[in-house]
């Protein structure tokens, strides 16, 4: 298992959709070592709905064909049930799978296009919102999907109480909102005006379509919503089908004849996703053209030098992720922490770890609804940082620990350009490289600050749908509440009264408003981490390969019904 997706097992177990019990099941199931089962138990509640995500072995499968597009992983999604899993490498099946009612329009994040749902109407007083559902829908087996199938859909990833299930629970808790106006009409009634319904329904994470026949099918009285079918198996109205599913090797999914948008014009036929762990594996898949794609699984250099290649293209994009160290508030205070926000060498990280890949930028991503274009930034300042660490209560000749990810290779160049930098005003850091199981428990962990090091780096965070409450929250909050991902237990009054307030906004205006002054907070008034970038985020394909529109809210995502290959 990868470290990457060992991470995100913790942070599923975090959130309390792993139980105990399921947790010592998936690690005798993966392999896992007795530690790394104890971890994830650990973290785990008594009981929660399971699910999670782990990595496996590639197989090998044929090159790819005129009518195939073959797409590289780097590990292997054995959830694939829509209400439950909560991770990049299930999502990026969905789109081919099942559908939302409505998605992001092409490159927008505040535009919306139908999916399932052909029209949409959000009421005078805003508190409620109506779709109208594709006719002639039906799902993979056949069944009709009408608006007592949405509705069904939406009961079951309710009552599940799993997953992404905060995506919607946010706005509508009670199945009982949810209402069946006519054959092919569902209504949304919201109970207050909710200018960021369609925005969290748009969302790859949890509100897509499943086939209530299926769910009716395959329950048990110890499943009444089916999950246990749903972690390896689809039935969505989605273009295509599941054929194969081994989350070891490879997915292939299948056109279906009957979706409802139709096949005129080029598509593909059939889509195979093959796990390849291996790095160089991957990119030498991508040169030899037996792989058509692959997205954020590389390195900088690899995708630098891919650049070069006139068989591939190499579509680089803003996304809403946010990169950064994780700065300890109970060891150093405010103006420590100011001042090692000046150390940083931020252009020789653009420059040198990522090859460019990343934009600097504050706590929010361009991309996100709220962004301050006029946010505070540091610059490198070596004189400022040495006066304020010293005001700060740190002499020259104190020492610090930062702890990483051991492995990481971009990671390794940041903390070794931070150390240097402060190497020169005569502050000693020392690096420590920690497994990633051990740094996503230190994040997530309960281990008090007085124990944690001074930074923790190669931390990140991006929303589930363009709304920056949803993004600060798990990283900023009061840790012992919200705030999941507060590594440094950073705590600001006034933030968490702004936070109050953008968990339920009026209006996207008062949520901006709310938004500026929250970026200034944790930038140049009480930074809790130092902010290194925004990730350009990249998909690599072959030049042959078009209808590829990428959204930055769906990230490694690939819209698969709008992709052909050209014709030599």
């Amino acid at each position: 298992m990868s470290s990457t997706q060992f991470h995100d097992l913790l942070i599923q177990a975090k959130a309390g959709r792993i139980t105990r019990r399921r947790a010592l099941s998936l690690g005798l199931l993966l392999g896992l070592s007795t530690a790394q089962i104890e971890l994830l138990r650990s973290i785990a509640p008594a009981g929660a709905a399971p699910t999670s995500p782990w990595p496996a072995s590639a197989p090998s499968t044929a090159a790819a064909e005129p009518g195939t597009f073959v797409l590289l992983r780097d590990g292997g999604a054995p959830d694939i049930d829509p209400h439950s899993a909560y991770d990049n490498l299930a999502s990026m099946l969905f789109f081919g799978l099942y559908e939302m009612l409505i998605q992001y329009k092409d490159e927008s994040t505040d535009e919306y296009a139908p999916m399932l749902a052909t029209a949409w109407e959000t009421s005078e007083d805003g508190t409620s919102v109506t779709f109208t559902i594709a006719e002639g829908a039906t799902f993979h087996d056949g069944t009709p999907c009408d608006a007592a199938a949405v509705k069904a859909s939406f009961d079951r990833f309710l009552l599940m109480d799993t997953g992404p299930v905060n995506v919607i629970k946010r706005f509508i808790a009670d199945p009982a909102q949810i209402s069946v106006v006519d054959p092919l009409t569902v209504k949304f009634d919201l109970g207050q005006p909710q200018p960021l319904f369609l925005a969290a329904m748009a969302s790859e994470y949890g509100p897509l379509i499943v086939n209530p026949a299926m769910v009716e099918a395959n329950k048990t009285d110890d499943d009444p919503y089916a999950h246990e079918w749903f972690l390896t198996n689809a039935s969505g109205t989605g273009p295509y089908t599941l054929v194969e599913n081994s989350p070891t090797e490879v997915v292939i999914m299948q056109k279906y004849d009957a979706y409802h948008g139709g096949w005129d014009g080029p598509h593909f036929d059939r889509i195979i996703a093959r796990i390849v762990p291996e790095v160089s594996t991957r990119r030498q898949l991508l040169e030899s053209g037996d792989a058509d794609a692959t997205a954020m699984n590389l390195t900088p250099e690899i995708v630098d030098a891919l650049r070069g290649n006139d068989q591939l293209q190499v579509v680089t994009y803003p996304s809403t992720a946010v990169y950064y160290i994780i700065m300890n508030a109970v060891k150093l205070n405010a103006t420590a922490r100011r001042g090692f926000s000046y150390a940083f060498p931020y252009d020789d990280v653009v420059q040198s770890a990522y090859k460019g890949l990343i934009e600097r930028s504050g706590p929010l991503a361009s991309t996100v609804l709220g962004y301050d274009p006029n946010v505070f930034l540091y610059d490198t300042d070596m004189e400022q940082a040495k006066a304020l660490i010293e005001e700060g209560g740190f002499p020259e000749g104190s020492t610090f620990e930062y702890v990483l990810s051991g492995g990481d290779g971009v990671e390794s160049v940041i903390a070794q350009l931070f150390q240097a930098n402060l190497a020169k005003i005569g502050y000693q850091l020392n690096l420590v490289e920690l497994d990633r199981t051990t740094m996503v428990d230190l994040v997530y962990g309960e281990a008090p600050a007085e124990e944690r090091p001074e930074f923790i780096g190669d931390w990140g965070w991006w929303p589930d749908y363009n709304d920056p409450w949803n993004q600060f929250s798990p990283l900023f909050t009061d840790k012992s509440k919200d705030g999941i991902s507060n590594g440094g237990y950073w705590l600001n009054e006034r933030f968490e009264e702004l936070m109050a307030e953008a968990a339920e906004p009026t209006t996207p205006e008062r949520l901006t408003e709310i938004m500026v002054e929250a970026q200034n907070i944790l930038t140049e008034q009480d930074p809790p981490v130092i902010y290194y970038g925004q990730l350009l985020w990249y998909t690599v394909m072959q030049k042959t390969i078009k209808g590829f529109v990428p959204n930055s809210l769906y990230l490694n995502s690939f819209p698969f019904y709008r992709m052909y290959r050209e014709e030599a």
